[in-house]
């Protein structure tokens, strides 16, 4: 009963994992993860290295604690700026919320 659409991701060592699909992610896209990943549609790197303004989904409320917030279909939030270690966020209903920045 969930409304996210899922992609399965084949690493080059073999592996094969699912994620939260992203709006827009196309077939055979090259994806990248880590704080040094371009800011493109399907990489996953950490709210610091990201700019004001971005849109994002599946978001962390802690590092490594998995996607909390923004994870059902056509859902996203909006980073509103940044304030020491906490990021601020708009979330779908516009509540304000900040959260980890790493």
């Amino acid at each position: 009963n969930r409304t996210a659409n899922i992609a399965l991701l084949h690493y080059r060592d073999g592996e094969k994992r699912y994620i939260l699909a992203p709006r827009n992610l196309k077939q055979g896209t090259l994806l990248e993860s880590g704080a040094t990943a371009d800011i493109k549609i399907g990489n996953n790197l950490p709210l610091r290295n990201m700019p004001t303004g971005t849109t994002i989904h599946a978001v962390e409320l802690k590092p490594g604690g998995g996607a909390k917030m923004a994870r059902s279909a056509g859902s996203s939030v909006q980073l509103l700026g940044k304030e020491g270690k906490y990021a601020i966020l708009r979330m779908p209903s516009s509540e304000i919320r900040r959260v980890d920045i790493r």
